[in-house]
């Protein structure tokens, strides 16, 4: 009956919230990163420089285990593919970050009152950004300010 229980528990469909709450705190990010960017985990040398308990680094562990992020493979924890899926994402969103000002500027200049033309912006895009994603986003059928 356990077993069953637990079995049914996997099937659980994991959504955004679970993902995003599991890597909402600085130290569970952290924790998230040096699994996917790092084949060597020395657990206790990270839970000193992180200034969290061995609990502390278990529970947020055990969230991005259960949001289906990692999984523990012969002794040590791995990605999923939703894992490097959402890795991917996430280094979009830093490319983004990194675009802020040019962006916020971009948004200025699709107010009503200023540029009209969508070749306009099309071209003020392709000129100041040079990540193919972004200015796909940008230029895409959900950025419907610039029609």
């Amino acid at each position: 009956m356990v077993n069953q229980q637990a079995g049914q528990a996997n099937l659980k469909m994991i959504s955004i919230v679970d993902i995003l709450s599991a890597l909402s705190d600085d130290k569970a990010f952290t924790i998230y990163n040096t699994i996917v960017l790092s084949d060597r985990q020395d657990y206790k040398t990270l839970i000193k420089h992180m200034g969290i308990t061995q609990h502390q680094y278990y529970s947020r562990l055990l969230k991005i285990t259960k949001a289906g992020l990692i999984r523990r493979e012969n002794g040590k924890y791995v990605t999923t593919n939703l894992g490097n899926v959402v890795y991917k994402a996430i280094l979009l969103v830093g490319t983004g970050l990194k675009y802020y000002w040019v962006l916020k500027s971009i948004e200025l200049l699709q107010a009503p009152s200023a540029i009209d033309s969508k070749e306009a912006i099309s071209k003020l895009v392709d000129s100041l950004i040079d990540d193919h994603d972004i200015k796909k986003i940008l230029m895409g059928p959900l950025n419907a300010s610039t029609s």
